[in-house]
């Protein structure tokens, strides 16, 4: 049951900062503005996907 908590929250921590990051570039987008904090946190989001994806495989086979 613990490595399915990590791998729970892992997904759930992903999907949050690819939420944040898609907000942030549009936001940016209308005020004609680069953000580069919103690529490196859809960067962090993308590897906590990963993570969470390679942890439920090894969970699960």
């Amino acid at each position: 049951m613990g490595m399915m908590i990590g791998i729970i929250t892992g997904a759930i921590l992903g999907v949050i900062l690819l939420f944040i990051s898609f907000i942030l570039i549009w936001v940016g987008k209308r005020k004609q503005e680069e953000n580069q904090y919103a690529i490196w946190i859809m960067v962090a989001g993308l590897l906590a996907l990963i993570t969470s994806g390679n942890n439920a495989l090894q969970y699960f086979l």
